[in-house]
């Protein structure tokens, strides 16, 4: 077995071995020690005339990381330079400037921006953008401690986010291998509007144009999300950004699960396991999980690269999909006297709506003894039906508790603002006039659905995390 290149080999404490690629800051050399001063690594140096470290941030298995104050821009930046003991073999120098290079080469709102690169008294550094927030692994480690798994939703939004970073990495001609939760910087928390998540440290990245760029002859990348192939130490271009693909598949399940693919005592029993043993679907491990995601992370995770999704946009519009599937209601009730009318609306959202119950009711009094049994996701009904109406049927069951999430769109072939006004004000949440719109409906039923499951959404998700 040929030695690991990064945070294993490089990194002696065992403890920190399994936490990737930021160490906290107890673990960063002492910035008063002799080596650090001759150096000019410490508090108040100024780097090249311009950046003045203002203090350590943390430490991975080739760089430290310095938040710097940029004099000239006036702005703060994040600084890294190689690690003191590592600057005098060559070969880490050279991935040092193939992850510089493969940063300048990518220009994407998530893909962390580097601003310079230089040598500091013989110590190569890149100066970068700097992103306030938690990494991915910070953010899921939140979660562990308060028992909790976070929301599928906001998984689904930082998952899109990465992937569409690692795509445009991709689109550079280059390969990450080595991504990670800790290598995934976020602007806030999952649940914010301005969440932005960055992808960063392509410390062992691969310039595909280049047949020196990165390459080195050991492995590359962390065990617990290392691809067979990488674990092999086989590298076919064709199918080198497949190991992303892999490590995004590892990635996205454990933050679904709130469990790691494999787990293992040893860097070389994790490798054995990803070369061997087949995962675990994750609604095995956790319970309220769409089966859809089985078969996309587990497709992901396929042993043979050539199984595996093609390409990161083929997992990110996979995962997208089955979000879509996940949010679309799982019952559906309509209520409309004209026969023909409720046949073409269970008909046209059937088609739509594939994974729905559907059920009909005649009047106003059949929709809320219907709805009395067993509650629906959605309700369409008519604005005009006799005895009970639509608007004593939208006023009825906005009384009902079992109805606060509930969305009620109304449908009508006479009315206008006047009656659109009086049933926003008893809780309706949507208004079309027949003859109808298809794609209207289905936009509007999705539209009002999540936004009132937003509203009465927890703040914290109840799922616990497995034991």
């Amino acid at each position: 077995m040929r030695p690991a290149i990064g945070d294993v080999a490089l990194t002696p404490d065992p403890k920190v071995e399994r936490s990737s690629g930021i160490e906290p800051a107890k673990a960063l050399p002492d910035p008063d020690s002799p080596t650090m001063r001759e150096l000019g690594l410490f508090p108040g140096a100024i780097v090249d005339g311009v950046y003045r470290i203002v203090r350590p941030l943390g430490a991975g298995g080739m760089g430290l990381v310095a938040l710097a104050h940029d004099e000239r821009l006036h702005r703060d930046v994040a600084i890294k330079f190689i690690r003191p003991e590592l600057f005098d073999h060559e070969s880490l120098r050279d991935l040092f400037h193939v992850e510089a290079r493969a940063m300048a080469r990518v220009s994407h709102p998530n893909v962390l921006t580097i601003h310079a690169f230089g040598e500091h008294e013989r110590v190569p550094y890149f100066v970068m953008e700097l992103l306030e927030g938690p990494t991915v692994e910070d953010w899921l480690v939140q979660h562990r401690d308060r028992g909790r798994l976070p929301d599928v939703g906001g998984v689904v939004r930082i998952l899109e986010q990465v992937c569409l970073g690692v795509e445009a990495i991709h689109g550079a001609r280059t390969v990450h291998r080595d991504l990670k939760p800790s290598n995934l910087l976020m602007s806030s928390d999952a649940a914010d509007d301005d969440l932005r998540v960055a992808v960063s440290d392509l410390g062992v990245a691969r310039i595909l144009e280049d047949p020196s760029g990165g390459e080195v002859t050991c492995l590359v990348g962390s065990p617990q999300y290392m691809a067979p192939e990488a674990a092999l130490g086989e590298d076919d271009p064709e199918l080198a950004t497949r190991r992303d693909v892999y490590a995004l598949g590892c990635i996205a399940y454990e933050l679904l699960t709130g469990t790691p693919v494999f787990d293992g005592p040893t860097d070389l029993s994790l490798m054995s396991k990803h070369l061997t043993e087949k995962p675990q679907p994750a609604t095995a491990l956790r319970r309220d999980l769409s089966p859809g995601y089985d078969e996309v992370l587990l497709r992901a995770l396929e042993k043979d690269p050539r199984r595996r999704w093609p390409s990161v946009r083929d997992l990110r519009r996979a995962l997208l999909a089955v979000r879509e599937r996940d949010r679309d209601p799982k019952s559906i009730l309509v209520a409309d006297d004209d026969e023909d009318w409720r046949e073409l609306l269970r008909t046209a959202l059937a088609k739509r709506f594939p994974d729905a119950r559907i059920d009909l009711a005649r009047d106003g009094d059949e929709a809320l003894s219907l709805f009395d049994a067993n509650p629906y996701a959605v309700v369409l009904l008519d604005l005009s039906m006799p005895e009970v109406d639509g608007m004593e049927l939208t006023a009825r069951l906005r009384e009902r508790p079992s109805a606060n999430a509930t969305p009620i769109i109304v449908t009508t072939a006479v009315g206008g603002s006047n009656e659109w006004r009086r049933l926003a004000k008893m809780g309706a949440d949507g208004f079309l006039l027949k003859p109808v719109d298809w794609d209207d409906v289905t936009m509007l039923v999705r539209r009002t659905l999540r936004s009132r499951a937003e509203r009465s959404a927890p703040s914290a998700s109840s799922a616990c995390v497995p034991c």
